[in-house]
């Protein structure tokens, strides 16, 4: 199935999505020493794009891991992030820094 970014999702559909409110979110892991806790200081990275199916729903958040020097993007399953709203970040469910950093690069080149 192919996935297309929110922006070019909503120029074929023209519409709108509340998704958008998810760009610029903080993006944190729901771990601090190996334990789920309720709130994490440990900051991943920034939600920077949304990738999202033919129908809309959302299946990746792309990550800008906020290096400077390489700018370096990566695709965050959706099953594997908690939006919370009222805190107004997303965590990265029971994964470290070293295994966001694993996840796979996401380019603007690069064929969805």
């Amino acid at each position: 199935m192919p996935l297309l970014r929110l922006d070019e999702f909503n120029v074929r559909n023209q519409s709108q999505s509340d998704s958008y409110r998810l760009k610029g979110m903080p993006v944190h892991s729901d771990l601090t020493a190996g334990m789920i806790a309720d709130r994490s200081q440990e900051h991943l990275g920034t939600v920077s794009d949304l990738l999202v199916n033919e129908t809309g729903a959302i299946e990746y958040l792309v990550l800008d891991l906020g290096s400077s020097l390489t700018g370096r993007q990566v695709m965050l399953p959706i099953d594997r992030a908690r939006i919370d709203h009222k805190e107004n970040c997303v965590y990265a469910m029971g994964m470290t820094k070293d295994q966001v950093e694993q996840l796979p690069a996401f380019t603007s080149e690069r064929s969805l």
